[in-house]
């Protein structure tokens, strides 16, 4: 039912990074800076499609998914974690140049701020500079720990794993909701609790994988179609903590069963691959420095398609030059 091949897990990460950018652009906070085509009451129908926008749990199943694979044919080392890790901070560090000094200029009351700010910044403890960078942090931590993550998940098995991290999702999600004001002003206690809180996540993406072989049976297309389409709908109408707890690895699962094919699967997967990267930027384009320009497009398919386009652009100059700088560093060579 789920056999994710590398292919597949990248042109889902195109999906899921389409998401991000969707839910980014159109939630509702951000309703009345576009006018809608299309109405549901009130509403942007843009705006009730974001909230099944939901993408850290996403990609974090994805991530859980192929660390299992690798821990199942021949294990993860600390080093190649090492790598990965600060492969994605040399990116983070490359936008943070770029976006930091355009920002110096543009508006210069916020960039780049104390010398404290910028290294709270750099490190991806309080990143303030770009707040929806608050999952860099809690990601790189549960990539760095993922062996010993996997080993318990064994050890305890897939059943109790996922009800001890549910349980954990449901109590580190009350504290966020009833505490947020003192966590944002107290980083030592919010990235511990934000590394728990995702680990529900991962969790499943883990247990995707132990449980594929008992699950190995294929869908037939119009199937998966109508069911990604209800899932999609349900989700919409009814977006909270726990509707998410079931519509993220459901929808990993229908999607990993989806067979892409011409146009649409080299699109996704260019997007897929850029899709950390894309991350990065596209808020600096959206919210902090260009807001108004990107905006004035007025209609959400063309705000969406510019802000994706112009993120997937500046990323491929992004990746080249921190390609270039990991190669340099003798401790990333192979």
């Amino acid at each position: 039912m789920l056999k994710l091949s590398k292919d597949n897990s990248i042109a889902i990460k195109g999906i899921v990074i389409m998401m991000m950018v969707f839910y980014h652009l159109f939630n509702g906070k951000h309703m009345f800076l576009y006018t809608g085509l299309v109405y549901i009451g009130k509403v942007p129908l843009a705006t009730w499609m974001a909230a099944a926008c939901w993408p850290v749990s996403l990609f974090l199943i994805l991530s859980g998914y192929g660390l299992a694979y690798k821990y199942e044919h021949g294990g993860i080392e600390p080093r190649p974690q090492l790598r990965r890790i600060s492969r994605l901070y040399l990116h983070y560090w490359v936008v943070l140049a770029l976006f930091v000094t355009c920002g110096h200029f543009l508006k210069p009351a916020d960039y780049p701020g104390s010398f404290g700010r910028l290294v709270e910044n750099m490190l991806g403890w309080n990143v303030n500079y770009d707040g929806e960078m608050w999952f860099l942090l809690p990601y790189c931590v549960i990539s760095f720990f993922s062996l010993y993550i996997i080993r318990l998940i064994t050890r305890l098995g897939n059943l109790l794993s996922v009800i001890i991290t549910t349980g954990i999702f449901l109590c580190t999600s009350l504290t966020i909701s009833h505490f947020a004001k003192f966590l944002y002003g107290h980083m030592i206690v919010y990235q511990p609790l934000l590394c728990f809180h995702l680990l529900q996540a991962f969790t499943m993406g883990v247990v995707l994988r132990r449980t594929s072989q008992q699950l190995n049976f294929q869908l037939p297309q119009w199937v998966v179609l109508t069911a990604t389409e209800a899932l999609f709908l349900t989700t919409c109408m009814i977006p909270n903590s726990i509707t998410y707890l079931v519509y993220s690895p459901l929808l990993i699962i229908l999607l990993g069963n989806v067979r892409w094919s011409g146009w649409v699967k080299t699109v996704l997967s260019e997007l897929g691959k850029k899709s950390m990267t894309i991350w990065m930027i596209h808020t600096w384009l959206a919210y902090y420095l260009f807001q108004d320009q990107f905006y004035s497009l007025k209609y959400a398919p063309l705000i969406f398609i510019a802000v994706l386009g112009a993120s997937y652009l500046i990323s491929i100059p992004v990746m080249m030059l921190a390609g270039r700088i990991h190669r340099l560093i003798p401790f990333n060579s192979k």
